[in-house]
């Protein structure tokens, strides 16, 4: 069985502290989520971040987050994605200096990882480009004996809040016409929406993870913030292509929403 832990939108300031009025401290809120999983879910076989990972880019952001996983997921293996607010090439230049990996597939036991790029320079909607899915075409190709899960930023489908549904994933067809040839795909995961999602298309789990700062109320017209916590998701991938999954929550200092 491999386990791993999903944390998403991170949101790190150029500097440490709340990144707008009535938000809490992004550097503080991803601590505690480390601490969290530090102290309570067994060494994963993969720790992958999903997106969002700066609020606006900058290296120092970056730096802070390395640190950061550093000091708390130290050892373990490290994998990411770019959001709408990253940069993908500082992202990419403070991953792989660092040893980590971008956008990146891996082979843990009977699986197959599959990280997508979904982030669009200056958009917030997302878009996987044409090499993007060849890419993955080619992967789960080579690998048909393994059970796929695949990961990107935006969601692939609508959530039900209007407001984040216009800044989804713009072609999620080109996406699941590739999933509807690869059988053993169980699922996918992706962040942005700041909440803990799940549907099922044609078998495969789609789960949307909530953020390591504030939350976005789920069901809403326009853009709202939602009184649940921080928090992560936990997934165990079986050798016959089961999945559990969970989404745990950290108590913390922000309680209340603000509009």
């Amino acid at each position: 069985m491999q386990h791993i832990l999903q944390i998403s939108d991170t949101h790190l300031g150029r500097e440490p502290g709340p990144i707008r009025p009535g938000y809490p401290d992004s550097d503080r809120q991803l601590a505690r989520v480390l601490e969290t999983l530090r102290r309570n879910e067994a060494r994963p076989d993969l720790l992958w971040l999903t997106g969002d990972l700066a609020e606006d880019p900058d290296p120092a952001a970056y730096t802070r987050l390395l640190a950061m996983l550093d000091e708390h997921a130290k050892g373990w293996p490290l994998a990411g994605l770019a959001g709408n607010h990253d940069d993908w090439t500082l992202l990419h230049r403070a991953f792989t200096g660092a040893g980590h990996a971008l956008d990146s597939h891996r082979l843990l036991g009977d699986w197959l990882l599959v990280g997508i790029n979904s982030a669009v320079a200056g958009q917030a909607s997302g878009r996987i480009e044409p090499a993007e899915l060849s890419r993955l075409d080619q992967v789960l190709t080579a690998h048909p004996d393994h059970w796929g899960m695949v990961a990107v930023h935006h969601p692939v489908v609508p959530i039900g809040s209007a407001w984040m549904d216009r800044i989804g994933l713009t072609n999620p067809g080109d996406l699941f016409a590739i999933l509807d040839h690869h059988p053993r795909v169980r699922a996918c995961l992706f962040g942005h929406i700041h909440q803990d999602f799940r549907a099922e298309r044609q078998g495969v789990e789609l789960l949307g993870c909530p953020s390591t700062c504030v939350q976005f109320a789920p069901g809403s017209e326009q853009f709202a913030l939602d009184t649940e916590h921080a928090g992560y998701r936990v997934l165990a991938l079986h050798a016959d292509g089961r999945i559990d999954t969970r989404v745990e929550r950290i108590s913390d200092e922000f309680p209340e929403a603000r509009a």
